[in-house]
């Protein structure tokens, strides 16, 4: 029997390989609940003519990582869409977990007992498939009352544009390259000896990840690699005592560790240049306006019951306080900013604006 709309889940594998992927494709329609296993079937490329049918909706909970990781895996075009989660953050709900929504409308605990698991051992229990199961089996049902409840709020063309440029994203992951070190936190704070050392530090890391097929962050924390970069150990009995408690990684894979920090200390690579944001801090003025649009965003949300961002995110309006448009037409061409978001926050958003700059510049704004 035909069905109009499906609902969708993935489980994957990245707390457990060095490369993720998909493991499970759990799929939910007409009552029935199907699970495939892309590590056991030949292909399962014959569910793109159902992924790339329009008349069938398909309904996700928290849909970026599932689409995005269907596309990266099977290059699946996915559409049209529906998130609940999206629904239930438009509605004004501050618990919109999967696991939450299924208690307050069905009364239905569902135990987590297999959101970390590994996915790709095989064979799989029957309660890790009945687990499975059950992200989809609700899917339907919770899109019917959330659609519902985001038409009485006015917010249906909301998750319209959200849910359609869902269906756009895709994969934006790279490979590895050694100046990503940048990129971890505190990485910038140390010297230039530092920062090469920690660099070859982490390029080590990734090797032993991939030789291994296990996520990075599971071989050795960053925080640790740190701590070596900062304080370069020469030999073993140096190294050890950074970590006065038993460290297995440490310790196993001391020579690379301190191979690398003699490769880092040798380095005439240069670091990476600091990348400029293309616009630059904002300056004073565009500072204070943008205090002043977030206290009429947040004011705005909880008049509407919303958290903030549901309103408009701060990347948004910092991008508006930068720009400072007087017109909708400029509105329009604010980055980020949805069409949704103009036709319902245009014209205060607007009237924000040139009450600060009226304040600013010492005028009396006009009542009318």
């Amino acid at each position: 029997m035909r069905c109009d709309c499906i609902g969708v889940d993935t489980e994957g594998d990245s707390l457990f390989s060095y490369k993720e992927q998909v493991s499970l494709i759990q799929i939910s329609g007409n009552d029935k609940n199907y699970i495939f296993d892309p590590l056991l079937l030949d292909t399962v490329h014959p569910l793109a003519l159902l992924f790339e049918n329009r008349t069938i909706l398909k309904i996700f909970h928290g849909s970026d990582y599932d689409v995005v990781s269907l596309k990266r895996d099977f290059q699946f075009e996915i559409r049209p869409i529906f998130d609940t989660a999206l629904a239930a953050r438009a509605i004004g709900m501050k618990q919109f977990s999967l696991q939450r929504l299924i208690e307050i409308y069905f009364q239905v605990r569902l135990v987590k007992k297999y959101q970390k698991a590994n996915w790709k051992l095989r064979p799989l229990s029957k309660e890790q498939l009945d687990y499975a199961s059950l992200d989809t089996a609700y899917l339907i049902s919770l899109y019917k009352i959330l659609s519902a409840e985001v038409e009485k709020k006015g917010r249906s063309d909301q998750i319209e544009e959200e849910c359609r440029l869902m269906e756009e994203i895709t994969w934006s992951g790279k490979d590895f390259e050694p100046n990503d070190y940048i990129r971890i936190k505190g990485a910038r704070a140390l010297s230039e000896p530092a920062q090469k050392i920690l660099r070859a530090l982490i390029a080590a890391r990734d090797r032993l990840a991939s030789e291994r097929n296990y996520p990075p962050f599971k071989v050795i924390s960053s925080r640790h690699l740190i701590l070596m970069a900062e304080h370069a150990p020469q030999d073993k009995a140096e190294l050890m005592r950074l970590f006065p408690k038993k460290n297995t990684a440490v310790i196993k894979y001391c020579d690379r560790w301190l191979a690398a920090i003699q490769a880092g200390l040798t380095s005439k690579a240069p670091l990476p240049e600091r990348v400029k944001s293309h616009n630059g801090p904002l300056t004073t003025s565009q500072e204070k306006l943008l205090k002043s649009l977030k206290i009429w965003r947040n004011k705005q949300a909880e008049e509407e019951g919303l958290e903030p961002a549901m309103v408009l995110t701060s990347n948004v309006l910092k991008e508006i306080a930068r720009e400072k448009p007087k017109t909708i037409a400029a509105l329009e061409s604010i980055p980020l900013i949805r069409t949704w978001q103009i036709k319902r926050y245009g014209l205060p958003l607007l009237q924000s604006i040139r009450q600060k700059a009226n304040r600013s510049n010492g005028n009396t704004p006009n009542p009318a």
